[in-house]
């Protein structure tokens, strides 16, 4: 969609013609679209990163990690649960995100209970829900690591 505007400021018809200017502001129809994901599911959050590389974890080791994400959708969006595995600790904003809001989620991972290398899912379970099923809509950021076993 283009839409086209005129100003003008008085004085004589010379000045007039100088001064007008023409502003053309495009919209893009796909800002207007949500988001689908490869199985057709609506994109309602957007993560940075989706995957962290945590490089050699020392067997017994705890680390830090952070996910931030933020609403690029056109509606009000609400996490319910975020879920990794018992080796993990979560904490994530708990709030409604109107668009363009975001939060951050943040993970203790333990290594201890660890035995090999591995890529880790975290499940972010949000309140919003698919419109063509009914089932909540769940994304999924990772992040791996190289375990270095202890030799004793």
């Amino acid at each position: 969609m283009t839409m086209g505007c005129k100003t003008t400021q008085k004085g004589n018809a010379a000045s007039i013609k100088e001064d007008i200017k023409e502003e053309v502001v495009e919209v893009s129809e796909d800002s207007l679209q949500p988001k689908f994901d490869e199985y057709g599911f609506p994109i309602l959050l957007e993560y940075t990163p989706t995957m962290i590389d945590l490089g050699k974890v020392n067997h017994g080791e705890k680390r830090e990690l952070e996910f931030e994400y933020k609403n690029i959708s056109n509606e009000v969006v609400e996490i319910e649960i975020v879920s990794a595995c018992s080796c993990t600790e979560t904490d994530f904003t708990v709030k409604k995100m109107n668009p363009g809001e975001g939060g951050k989620i943040l993970l203790v991972f333990d290594s201890t209970s660890k035995k090999k290398s591995e890529t880790i899912d975290v499940e972010v379970i949000l309140k919003n829900t698919e419109p063509k099923n009914g089932y909540p809509i769940v994304n999924t950021v990772q992040f791996k690591y190289d375990l270095v076993l202890n030799d004793k």
